[in-house]
């Protein structure tokens, strides 16, 4: 017989291969998966809160149930060709890479709903936030940000009718003295954000309160 090792090692391994896939105890596990969601076209946001994974159970061989990871596991969602409204997509175990022998019994949700609005640019105001009071006897002088503009982008709703942005609140409790500090822009959770990532910058001047103006 010709390569008879051969065939004898392939037969080992394939009774290895049908002890671990067949022949071994079954287990159970869950896991979450986490969602990709790609090719969202450059004019489109999503604006609603896409569930960040689905939860499936498993069941497969002991040994390599145990061994599994949601750690490089992924369900990817293509929104190539979308438009702005809704999109379901239906969800299923096709394109979750699993062990061979390893099957998926349930998943939850079988649906995901996403939302996309048009996607566009505005140019706002930016106004300063202050926060506490100076030392006793000192005032706040003025009040500059640098710049005074921003361009901004986001969901054509959450734009209609927003004509100016707070920083982030400044500190200001017991100044005596001007200073500059650095801050951001307080977008407030609206799905926002800057076009160019630029620096904010407040500047606030104190002065001394006049002896005169303190005793009224």
């Amino acid at each position: 017989m010709r390569n008879w090792p051969s065939k004898i090692l392939a037969l080992v391994l394939a009774l290895v291969l049908w002890y671990f896939v067949v022949g071994e105890e079954r287990a159970e596990v869950g896991l979450t998966v986490p969602l990709v969601l790609v090719n969202i076209p450059r004019d489109l946001i999503v604006v609603n809160n896409v569930t960040h994974g689905i939860d499936i159970r498993v069941n497969g061989p002991r040994s390599l149930v145990r061994s599994l990871s949601a750690e490089g596991l992924s369900k990817t969602l293509d929104l190539s060709n979308t438009r702005p409204g809704s999109v379901t997509f239906s969800i299923s175990a096709e394109g979750i890479p699993l062990p061979r022998g390893v099957t998926i019994t349930r998943i939850h949700p079988t649906q995901v709903t996403v939302v996309l609005e048009k996607q566009v640019r505005k140019t706002v105001s930016i106004r300063p936030k202050l926060k506490g009071r100076p030392e006793k006897g000192y005032e706040v002088h003025s009040v500059t940000v640098r710049p005074e503009q921003v361009e901004i982008s986001g969901p054509e709703k959450a734009l209609e009718g927003i004509d100016h942005l707070y920083t982030l609140p400044v500190e200001i409790g017991g100044w005596k003295e001007d200073k500059k500090e650095k801050t951001y822009v307080d977008f407030q959770n609206l799905r926002l954000y800057l076009t160019k990532d630029i620096p904010v910058e407040v500047e606030v001047k104190i002065k001394k309160i006049q002896e005169a103006q303190e005793r009224r």
